[in-house]
């Protein structure tokens, strides 16, 4: 025999062997989640901040940079599923001077909550404005047929989580980082929280068991007249200054909990342009955690920074994304950051996920 073509035989059955476990991972990453892209083209200038589809329709903040300020200046849209513009609002000053306003449907009415000055706005579509409500609008994290979850988030300060039983009224409370999402599994609920700085998830059980307390709170705080405090297990936390690590949102598909997270390594460039380019350069992944481990299901092929926006339901959520990040260096007028940025909109309902990119006609 050829000792050339000997030589070269069992390189080609190694190749053949990656190649058939590359396609096996691949049917198996298909048989797990029903992932779909769309392009959705809109003729609007600046980049979304905030979306919601409700009823076939978006409702959208856009950011515009404005040249003579730090602060962008907030449009808001509805949006027609074709990506057509259906009207322009005008946003209250009270939105416009909050640094993250908080986009919320709740009881059939889009909801903004503003952090800074403490207020609640509706939007009033027949009248084509927002309203400002007379008290404050709390919007669940979480609700289903036992207990309706809300949270009181102080930063640095730490935060609470509340759960309120529904048949006995009684609102079992714990300490914790910032919860941002609930997803329910079985008799388990599992919070992901921001901490500072940091992330975790945490595990309760159902249902909730009050923990007795060994000393009446000496704070004067109204709300631990009536805590009944509960106890919780930290299933994963990573925390520190500089954390390249996020997990930005987690769902249940075929009665397993997944997490999508991804790892940022930035790279700082110039572009021609002179604007301060970040490039994330890893990869966003769901996966599963056991033992405090990540262990890999699927590998999207976007590049994209996600941001959970909402848990319209259990089991339904709402997720915005940009791909890449402009910074503008100087002042620049004729050359605002975000131009070249792509951002969208995902939709998470059990395994299936619909990734929604959003391309502006003014470029």
């Amino acid at each position: 025999m050829n000792t050339k073509l000997a030589s070269s035989i069992p390189l080609f059955f190694l190749l053949l062997v990656f190649d058939c476990h590359r396609v096996r991972a691949q049917n198996i990453q298909s048989e797990l989640f029903e992932v779909s892209r769309d392009t959705i083209r809109v003729n609007i200038e600046g980049t979304l901040s905030g979306a919601l589809l409700i009823n076939n329709k978006y409702y959208c903040f856009y950011e515009i940079h404005d040249p003579m300020s730090t602060r962008p200046i907030k449009k808001f849209y509805i949006i027609e599923k074709n990506g057509k513009l259906e009207k322009e609002i005008e946003v209250p000053q009270g939105i416009l001077m909050d640094t993250y306003p908080s986009l919320k449907y709740w009881k059939g009415q889009i909801i903004v909550n503003t952090e800074f000055y403490k207020g609640s706005y509706y939007l009033d579509e027949a009248k084509g404005a927002f309203v400002k409500s007379s008290e404050i609008i709390t919007v669940p994290i979480f609700e289903d047929e036992n207990y309706k979850v809300t949270a009181k988030c102080n930063g640095e300060f730490g935060s609470t989580i509340f759960f309120e039983d529904k048949l006995t009224n009684i609102t079992y409370s714990t300490f914790s980082g910032c919860p941002f999402l609930v997803n329910k599994l079985e008799n388990k609920y599992f919070v992901n929280a921001s901490n500072f700085p940091g992330i975790s998830i945490l595990e309760i059980n159902s249902p909730i068991k009050e923990q007795p307390i060994e000393e009446k709170p000496k704070t004067e705080d109204i709300l631990t007249e009536k805590i009944h405090p509960f106890n919780t297990e930290t299933i994963f936390e990573e925390s520190g200054f500089g954390l390249n690590f996020f997990i930005p949102t987690s769902f249940v598909a075929n009665k397993v909990l997944y997490h999508i997270y991804n790892s940022y390594h930035d790279n700082f460039k110039l572009d021609e342009k002179k604007d301060r380019t970040v490039v994330t350069k890893d990869t966003v992944k769901i996966g599963t955690i056991s033992n405090g481990k990540f262990k890999t299901a699927y590998v999207f092929k976007d590049k994209f920074d996600i941001g959970l926006q909402q848990q319209l339901s259990p089991g339904y959520q709402i997720c915005t994304f940009h791909t890449e990040q402009h910074i503008q260096v100087g002042l620049k007028k004729d050359n605002p950051p975000y131009k070249e940025a792509k951002y969208g909109f995902i939709e998470i309902k059990n395994n299936e996920i619909k990734v929604h990119y959003f391309f502006s006609k003014r470029g």
